[in-house]
């Protein structure tokens, strides 16, 4: 891949990407302590990337690794139809997730690189406003480029249970 001074070394994700995007996945996974070792949660993620990325409702940002088979880094964005609100008009929403540097490439920009693609698609789809779960590593360079903590209600969660569809 040949870059320019100033020129973003991150293009789109393809469906060709898919595996290593959940290689990738899966050392996000490892870094904040998530048992991986589940192979159907891979395939299932195989499948679902395969099928969807570059669709309407979920992007991909990646960097190829310089000199070298894979990808250095890369991240998804779902965007999401919601009802319109007075906080969101459009009723577009976007959440990023899955970004991930192989740790042989860290610090050299490309996480960076791929946050500020993925935020210039979904800001051209439309979408109002960006949500993601930060991890340590990660929040620095998120707060960096605006994102603060969500305020406006207490986040929540339940998990109905594992399903295999």
């Amino acid at each position: 891949m040949q870059t320019y001074p100033g020129a973003s070394p991150a293009r789109l994700a393809t469906p060709s990407d898919a595996a290593e995007l959940v290689r990738l996945r899966a050392l996000m996974f490892d870094s904040v302590g998530v048992d991986t070792s589940d192979p159907l949660w891979r395939d299932a993620c195989l499948a679902h990337l395969q099928a969807n990325l570059g669709g309407a409702s979920l992007l991909g940002a990646v960097v190829d690794a310089p000199g070298d088979a894979g990808l250095a880094a890369g991240g998804l964005a779902d965007i999401l139809a919601r009802p319109p609100g007075p906080s969101l008009p459009s009723g577009r929403s976007g959440y990023l997730g899955s970004i991930s540097t192989d740790p042989r490439y860290q610090r050299r920009g490309y996480g960076r690189a791929v946050v500020v693609l993925l935020l210039e698609e979904l800001r051209s789809a439309g979408v109002g406003r960006v949500e993601l779960h930060a991890t340590p590593a990660g929040e620095r360079l998120y707060r960096s480029l605006g994102f603060a903590e969500r305020h406006g209600g207490l986040e929540m969660r339940l998990v109905l249970g594992r399903t295999g569809d």
